[in-house]
Parts: C-alpha cells; structure tokens; sequence
C-alpha cells in the first residue's frame, strides 16, 4: 500500500498530479513522493512558487542549497526526485525552470565486485549447516538463499519478499510482485534451482504457520529472515571458506556474477550479446539498459567486446526513434 504523502505548497496539486501519474504507469514512487515533499515543506515555509505554477531556477538553487549538509547519496536522492518533476512541470507550463543537471558535482562511482565461481558458492552453502548449527532451519534458509541469487539475479530484498505462492506451478518461474519502483515482473528458474526450491519447502513445511502466505526465507520459530542476518550469515559463512578481500564480498556480489555468467555463457555457446542485453535487463528488473551495463564486470577482452556490441547497440536504439 502507497504511504500517502500530502502536500501543502501552492505547486501542491501539480504535485499530486506528477505523483499519480507515475503510478500510473506502474511505479510505487512512495520513495520518491517522500523526498519530492522535502522540497514541498521548502516552498511552503518559503513562499517562493514561482508565477502561474512556475518554478524559478533561483527557487531551485536555494532548495539545493540547503541540503549541503546531507549525505552524498541522500542529497543525489532529493535532487533527482526534484529534477523528474521539474521536467514534468515544464512540460506543462512552459518557462518553468528545469534543474540543472550540472547542479551538484559529479559523483565518482566506485564498482563493487567480488567474483564467485558456482564451485564456491556450492561451498558456501554447504558450510551453512557447519557454521550456524544452532538454527537448522535458519540454515537452509540461508543456504537456499545464497544459491537463489547467484542462479536468478534477484535483489535481496525481492528474494526476502518472496513467498511460496510466488514460485510457479511447473518450477519454470518467481513471481517478483513488487521489485525496485514497484515494477513486478516474472524470473525464469533453471531446473536444479527449481528442484533447491521444492526439497526446501519440504524442509520449511515443519516450521511456517501459514505455509503460503508467509515469506519464503524464515529461522527454525516461523520468523522471516531479515536483511541484516542474511547479510551477518553470508559473511560469516565467506570469512569460513575463506572467501575475503578488500572490499569484502557481499550478497549483492551474487547478483552481479549473476549478469557476468549469463553473459560469459552466452558467449561461449556463440550467442549475440547484443540481441540477449534486453532480455538480461528485463530479467533482472531494470528499467532500461543502461542500468544493465554497469555489472558488466568480465575479463578485458570479453569486456571490450561486450562494450562494443552494447554501444552499438544502444547507438542503434537512440538513432531508430522518431
């Protein structure tokens, strides 16, 4: 269910409206709504709205201004909340002013990546029961978990959301029903995870109280597994095998040798790259494939080629709209 944020500055009901058309087209934007109303309270206690509905970029740049003591995320967060409906708002009311894109310094972004080979993680899970004996439940749990990210690709977050109802009749999909800006969408299963899935759930029949309904990941008591200790087991479990480095490996890793295998065997079985990028970004729940690009995290060579191919690609796209 959305949160229900109100608004209360004179640009209020371009702001609903903004709000409800997004959702309209399939996102959540409860996130975005939340920090879209950090400026709202600004214009409020201001009093700056413009004229006829419009936003001024001095408005703007003194919004911007006062989150300089924020954190750099946070701050980027706010910004481009504020910079979508900007946009929207000019295309309504023509003068309004959009924020600068160059209006912040840019962010250098550092990838994260710790490789994993499927023999290490079948390691991992073998050592769950070795080093949490105290919860067997618990330990499948977490077992289960680590191979579901590394053969689909999944968030965290999704996974930790799942429930049984979510795993399709015939094992061939996940029912993801709400993924990142509340897009859902379906996750091909392989056949051997399926078959992980259907011998855990004979495991998890013992301890869930609603055997459907409740989510898939759950300790020995029925209780679902939370973000912070499949984060606390994984590390444990990687210290274990003596999978470490700087920086250390975490669950998202999975997510990220997820993409690079999916690309590396469709390498090697000959396939076009450029023709199976849509399908990886739709299966991994990205709103386009730009977002895709950044876990592509192979060997020099392979990445060369798959740069090469992506750009070309994307080259191709953006030349073939009207």
């Amino acid at each position: 269910m959305n949160t229900a944020i109100r608004f209360r500055s004179l640009l209020a009901e371009a702001m609903d409206e903004f709000v409800a058309g997004k959702r309209m087209q399939g996102y959540d934007y409860t996130d975005q709504a939340r920090t879209l109303s950090y400026f709202d309270r600004f214009l409020a206690a201001d009093g700056s709205h413009g004229e006829a509905g419009r936003l001024t970029l001095d408005t703007l740049r003194r919004y911007v201004a006062t989150t300089r003591n924020l954190a750099a995320f946070s701050r980027h967060t706010r910004i481009a909340s504020l910079r979508q409906f900007s946009r929207w708002l000019q295309t309504r009311s023509p003068g309004s002013a959009i924020l600068p894109l160059d209006i912040l310094p840019r962010r250098r972004h550092c990838v994260r990546f710790f490789p994993i080979t499927p023999e290490q993680v079948a390691s991992l899970m073998a050592a769950a029961p070795i080093v949490l004996p105290a919860n067997g439940m618990r330990a499948r749990s977490i077992a289960t978990l680590i191979g579901l990210l590394y053969s689909t690709g999944l968030r965290i977050s999704e996974a930790l959301n799942l429930t049984a109802r979510d795993i399709a009749a015939d094992g061939s999909t996940l029912h993801v029903a709400k993924g990142k800006f509340g897009k859902e969408r379906l996750v091909p299963v392989s056949p051997s995870a399926y078959a992980a899935l259907t011998d855990y759930l004979a495991s998890r029949r013992q301890h869930a109280n609603r055997f459907d309904t409740t989510p898939l990941f759950i300790d020995a008591g029925g209780a679902a597994l939370t973000h912070d200790q499949a984060y606390y087991d994984y590390r444990r479990l990687c210290q274990h095998r003596g999978l470490w480095g700087q920086p250390p490996p975490r669950l998202h890793d999975l997510r990220h040798n997820y993409a690079c295998r999916c690309l590396f065997l469709w390498r090697q079985a000959g396939l076009d790259v450029n023709a199976m990028l849509p399908i990886l970004a739709t299966a991994m729940g990205h709103v386009n494939f730009y977002a895709t690009q950044r876990y592509l995290h192979l060997d020099a060579l392979a990445l060369q080629d798959a740069a090469a191919r992506f750009n070309t690609h994307v080259t191709n796209h953006s030349e073939s709209r009207p």
